[in-house]
């Protein structure tokens, strides 16, 4: 059996990549934050210095500022245990909070991580493109217990038909990114995810039985 941070690192290089190769993903900030993190731990074969210069001019200062203040928010005393891939995947989570409006998300998170739904929508989109590989996050999300796993877990989930959406990931993240009995307002979203065939990627159970 693999490692985890083995499956974790295979999972965001098959992103970047498919996202570079097939979804232009060198016009979006999100791709090359993470492209930055990603050289920042060696995990590439570029250092830092080689990816900024292959930004394009007018979002180099920007990433420069976004990549800053994102290291600065991993260099915090209470992510010093993580792993650096681990951190990365972190950028994920927060990113999805942020653009789902999750009430869990928090202000600094939100100044850090705050960008376009349609970009975490079409990172999961190039993960999914290597269905093997998705599906091994998704078995190592969906077995940990916190709901942010849960989420990624089922955003990360093959075997449905519906289609992912910003609307329909925002929606997928509300209901699983919390723990204990569902609302009434949330079961009726549990509802309109599953006449979309999407409910067994929004539902893992857990809340359901809690």
């Amino acid at each position: 059996m693999r490692d985890t941070s083995e499956v974790l690192l295979e999972g965001m290089q098959t992103a970047l990549s498919n996202w570079g190769e097939k979804l232009n993903g060198e016009q979006q900030e999100l791709y090359w934050l993470l492209r930055l993190q990603m050289a920042e731990h060696g995990f590439i074969a570029e250092e830092v210095e080689g990816v900024m210069a292959q930004i394009p001019t007018e979002l180099r200062t920007v990433m420069l500022a976004r990549f800053r203040r994102a290291a600065e928010y991993w260099d915090d005393i209470r992510y010093a245990s993580l792993e650096p891939v681990t951190q990365i995947w972190g950028t994920i989570v927060n990113s999805v909070r942020v653009a789902a409006n999750s009430d869990r998300a928090t202000e600094v998170q939100s100044e850090v991580f705050s960008f376009a739904p349609e970009s975490l929508v079409v990172f999961f989109r190039a993960v999914r493109e290597r269905m093997e590989v998705a599906d091994a996050l998704h078995s190592t999300f969906r077995s940990m217990p916190a709901p942010e796993c849960q989420a990624l877990a089922a955003l990360l989930n093959v075997h449905v038909e519906g289609r992912l959406d910003p609307e329909v990931m925002g929606r997928l993240v509300r209901l699983l990114d919390h723990e204990g009995p569902m609302s009434a307002e949330e079961q009726e979203v549990l509802a309109s995810l599953s006449s979309a065939k999407l409910v067994n990627a929004a539902f893992s159970g857990l809340r359901a039985n809690a």
